[in-house]
């Protein structure tokens, strides 16, 4: 999952991957998985619901930064593979 995740993003900033390729990948390796708790899924998919609002607005809006989402959904990844790590030793 965490490397999907993580993979999608640097995908998407280099422009290989379009957002609706990016929210997809996100939701299938994160909001779906269901091995994940269920408060970290629902912020997930906050979080995407926010970024596909603001492809909506151009990207950067007066209320969404799609490069905020990308840098909040980044730190969400780097607090989730810090969780399975504690939880793993």
């Amino acid at each position: 999952m965490n490397e999907a995740l993580g993979r999608s993003l640097a995908d998407f900033e280099a422009g290989r991957i379009d957002m609706d390729a990016l929210v997809a990948i996100w939701r299938r390796h994160g909001v779906d998985d269901t091995a994940l708790p269920a408060k970290w899924r629902e912020v997930l998919d906050g979080l995407l619901m926010r970024l596909e609002s603001a492809r909506l607005f151009s990207g950067e809006s007066c209320s969404f930064s799609q490069s905020e989402l990308l840098a909040t959904m980044r730190e969400w990844l780097n607090r989730v593979q810090a969780q399975v790590q504690a939880q793993q030793q």
